[in-house]
């Protein structure tokens, strides 16, 4: 039985079309590639991290997991997008 956490799906969303490092967000059959990174933070936020520990995990998603040359740019305002809508019970945009 496959069971969906509305804000887990949310996240993964929100890494697929707005974070996307590495350009993959409209692959066909890429939609489970940022699902590991979306679980980590999903789990991390249940255990309290805040903005800073979201930017600093994505930032190191990028250059040390994936091994881009550099961050996106745009980790501090997808971490920031991340914890408001988890603090605020809301959708991911």
């Amino acid at each position: 039985m496959l069971i969906m956490i509305p804000e887990l799906e949310s996240l993964k969303r929100l890494l697929r079309s707005e974070w996307d490092p590495i350009g993959v967000g409209d692959t066909e059959g890429a939609a489970d590639e940022y699902d590991d990174y979306a679980f980590h933070i999903f789990t991390a936020l249940h255990q309290g991290a805040d903005e800073h520990a979201v930017k600093a995990y994505l930032d190191w998603a990028e250059t040390e997991n994936m091994g881009l040359s550099q961050s996106s740019g745009v980790t501090a305002e997808i971490a920031s997008k991340i914890v408001r809508a988890h603090q605020n019970k809301e959708p991911m945009p």
